[in-house]
């Protein structure tokens, strides 16, 4: 895979995780659960889920709680090859409190990547609780 090739995938990867974050905040639950392989796995706050229906029950109990909002950065992507990367993505989290946004989370999220005849997907995110220490 030469440079060019590099670019364009990790470019990819960064809208995939920034389309991860819109989807979820706009509550569309089924365009979210296609961003990850069919048996796709996700590790959310040490809970293991497996395979795109164990997505969708979690994403859409989430979505019934209260309103929060997903700010993605200090993204960085490994190309492994044509057809697997890994990478990293921090994340704040906000929580609708009486009308405004405060901040609920700081975790990071390690992810795998694999390229599909749809683009590049997640074959894993774990998330990584970054609590602050005092």
């Amino acid at each position: 895979m030469d440079e060019i090739q590099q670019l364009v995938a990790q470019n990819e990867i960064r809208n995939l995780v920034a389309r991860y974050a819109h989807l979820v905040d706009d509550a569309q639950v089924q365009p979210w659960s296609e961003l990850f392989v069919e048996d796709g796995r996700m590790e959310a706050w040490a809970m293991p889920l497996e395979g795109r229906p164990a997505l969708v029950e979690w994403i859409t109990g989430v979505l019934a709680g209260p309103t929060l909002r997903h700010i993605m950065g200090g993204h960085h992507v490994v190309v492994d090859s044509d057809a697997e990367a890994h990478g990293t993505a921090d994340m704040v989290l906000l929580a609708a409190v009486e009308g405004s946004w405060v901040v609920a989370a700081a975790p990071r999220y390690v992810d795998r990547y694999v390229r599909t005849e749809s683009g590049w997907r997640f074959a894993e995110r774990i998330l990584e609780d970054r609590s602050a220490k005092s």
